[in-house]
C-alpha cells in the first residue's frame, strides 16, 4: 500500500488504484452512498414518481433518458448494474486502503465506536473544531431526514444544502488543526 507522500510522485493509475488515505475515506464513503441510492432505485424509493437510469444520468442523458415513470419503468436495468459494480469497487478499494494489514472486524468497531462526538461540545479545542463537527452532522442529518420523508434523495436542492454544510463543516474541522504563526 501506499501512502500519501506515494501517491505525489505516482501516476494516475497508481493514484486511483492504490489511494491515498484521504482519498481512500472518499471512496469509501461516497461508494456506501451510492451503493444505498442504487438499492433505493431498485426498491422504487429515490424519488415520488421517477425511476433512475444511472447510465442517462451518467452521460447527462447522451445515452437514454435519465428519469423514466416509475410506473413504467423497468426494475433492473444494466445501469444499475454498473454503477453498483462501479461504487462498489470505490467502496472495495477505500475499504482496502483504510484497513491495511490490521483486521477489517477492528477497523468496523473503530468507525462505530470512535469518539467524534466529543467535538459536538469540546470547545477548548476551539469553535472552529465544534461549529465544524456540527454543520457536518446537521448535512448527514437534513439529507437522511429529508430523503426518508420526502422521498427525495435525488433532489438537487437537497444535495445543495447538504453538501454547502458538509463542505463548511470539513473546511472548519481542518481550520481548528491548522496552528498559528505568533
Amino acid at each position: 500500500m501506499s501512502d500519501d507522500g506515494d501517491n505525489a510522485q505516482g501516476n494516475l493509475g497508481t493514484i486511483l488504484f492504490n489511494p491515498s488515505n484521504t482519498l481512500a475515506s472518499w471512496y469509501f464513503w461516497l461508494g456506501l452512498l451510492g451503493l444505498m441510492l442504487a438499492v433505493l432505485n431498485i426498491m422504487g424509493m429515490i424519488h415520488p414518481t421517477y425511476r433512475l437510469s444511472w447510465g442517462g444520468l451518467l452521460t447527462f442523458e447522451y445515452t437514454n433518458n435519465a428519469f423514466g415513470d416509475k410506473d413504467g419503468a423497468a426494475l433492473f436495468v444494466p445501469s444499475d448494474f454498473v454503477f453498483m459494480a462501479f461504487v462498489g469497487g470505490m467502496t472495495f478499494l477505500g475499504a482496502r486502503k483504510l484497513i491495511g494489514d490490521g483486521d477489517a472486524l477492528e477497523w468496523m468497531k473503530g468507525i462505530v465506536t470512535n469518539e467524534w462526538y466529543n467535538d459536538l461540545l469540546n470547545v477548548e479545542a476551539g469553535w472552529s473544531l465544534v461549529l465544524g463537527t456540527w454543520a457536518i452532522l446537521s448535512s448527514i442529518v437534513f439529507y437522511f431526514y429529508w430523503g426518508i420523508m420526502h422521498l427525495a434523495w435525488i433532489d438537487p436542492g437537497v444535495y445543495s444544502i447538504a453538501i454547502a454544510l458538509m463542505a463548511s463543516g470539513l473546511v472548519m474541522r481542518m481550520l481548528s488543526s491548522v496552528e498559528d504563526e505568533e
